[in-house]
């Protein structure tokens, strides 16, 4: 978890889960405090420059625009679970949902094949097929909550796997389990029916 909040954004993806592991999250929070901490020291000891007017007027456009959500999504009960960040970004596209017996997946973020960021909705008491991970994949509960082989997780916890975990993954027999996964490696399929599941995935 370190490792990931330390390192430089570099992608749409990773950037757009660290702001929502921010807003959901103690740890994130913590981190982000950390975070602005140091930037407003920054800010104190710098030197001050000149704004124009039209950087200034960009700025407060820009502001403008991240208050207005589309107000289809404020009224859709799923899309109110999410940070409200991941609503923003959300209200600009359409979401394009792979749906399976008890999972949906929606790509949300993609820069190449091996680094994205996916919403998965599983529902109450679903699975998600045993697998594994050729990369690493954090995974952030937004909403519900879920269980595995090595414990259960509550909203606003982060999980990290990898090719050491093999895995699979319950949704909260009440609630289900909305999650955000950020991943650098395919997910590969190691139970009943891997090879057609892996098949698939590539």
């Amino acid at each position: 978890m370190i490792e990931l909040m330390t390192q430089p954004s570099t992608t749409p993806a990773h950037l757009l889960f660290l702001q929502c592991f921010a807003a959901s999250s103690k740890e994130g929070k913590t981190q982000d405090f950390i975070r602005n901490e140091i930037t407003g020291h920054l800010l104190d000891v710098i030197e001050p420059m000149n704004l124009t007017k039209e950087a200034w007027q960009k700025t407060l456009d820009r502001i403008s625009l991240s208050k207005n959500i589309d107000e289809d999504h404020v009224s859709d009960p799923f899309l109110t679970n999410l940070p409200s960040v991941l609503q923003k970004f959300i209200s600009k596209k359409k979401l394009n949902w792979k749906k399976f017996s008890d999972v949906k997946v929606s790509t949300i973020s993609s820069s190449s094949d091996s680094d994205k960021l996916e919403l998965i909705y599983v529902k109450p008491g679903g699975t998600i097929p045993q697998h594994t991970h050729e990369g690493k994949e954090n995974f952030l509960v937004l909403h519900g909550s879920y269980s595995d082989e090595y414990g259960s997780y509550m909203e606003g916890t982060m999980q990290t796997r990898d090719e050491s975990h093999d895995h699979k993954p319950i949704g909260n027999p009440i609630t289900g389990c909305i999650g955000l996964a950020y991943t650098n490696g395919k997910i590969k399929f190691s139970g009943k029916f891997s090879k057609v599941l892996n098949f698939f995935n590539y």
